[in-house]
């Protein structure tokens, strides 16, 4: 070995307390004795620690695919039963699909508010408790308006949007906390998308009017 790892482990031990830190200076004098098997032994953790944050996560999306269709105490027990201790980031995760169970009374109200408006209420419901990348998704895909053509006399009502979402945040606060900016860009985008759909129609029975009256003059001419 060269001088060098050896004066940084020396000047390393002789800094440490005997008395205090036993297990450190154990662990330094290990790392520098045999550093090949303490790179197989950190390898092994690291391996280890992956394998586990997988399994949380696989534990969590499993029970969002299944959120609906369990009942609320079975959600708290799995919840219960996901270990998340060394893994903060999963940890809001949890805390979400916990505080949507407990609001489970609330959408059940919600629901039958939302009768004859089932797509609005499932995409609400899925919204809710999707990851943060797929619910940026799904919001992207709501925002996303069809494009109009000339002869859409019968477009998405987007004034029943707008609707459903001052339902949400008049009657549900508690529901429109959850997904307060996805609401209020859906309203807006509602309001826009009225206005272009008033266009369009306007458009289409000038365009009607207008073949009208062309086909009565060429009838005309030709009488």
């Amino acid at each position: 070995m060269s001088d060098s790892p050896k004066q940084e482990y020396l000047s390393q031990v002789l800094q440490m307390n005997p008395l205090e830190q036993p297990a450190e200076i154990l662990n330094r004098r290990k790392q520098f004795l045999q550093p090949q098997s303490v790179s197989r032994s950190s390898l092994s953790s690291n391996a280890s620690d992956r394998h586990n944050r997988a399994d949380a996560s696989g534990q969590i999306n499993s029970l969002r695919k299944h959120f609906w269709s369990i009942k609320t105490e079975m959600i708290e027990q799995q919840l219960n039963e996901i270990s998340i201790s060394d893994y903060p980031e999963l940890t809001f995760a949890i805390g979400r699909l916990r505080k949507i169970a407990a609001l489970r009374e609330s959408f059940t109200r919600l629901q039958h508010r939302c009768e004859g408006h089932e797509r609005f209420y499932e995409q609400f419901c899925k919204l809710v408790i999707s990851s943060p990348a797929e619910a940026e998704r799904l919001r992207s895909t709501s925002y996303a308006q069809p494009e109009a053509t000339l002869f859409d006399v019968e477009l998405v009502s987007p004034e029943e949007e707008r609707k459903l979402a001052r339902i949400v945040q008049q009657e549900f606060p508690e529901l429109y906390a959850l997904e307060k900016d996805w609401l209020n860009q859906l309203a807006a985008t509602s309001k826009k998308s009225n206005a272009i759909a008033l266009m369009v129609k306007t458009l289409y029975v000038l365009i009607a009017v207008t073949i009208a009256i062309s086909v009565i003059l060429t009838l005309y001419l030709y009488l």
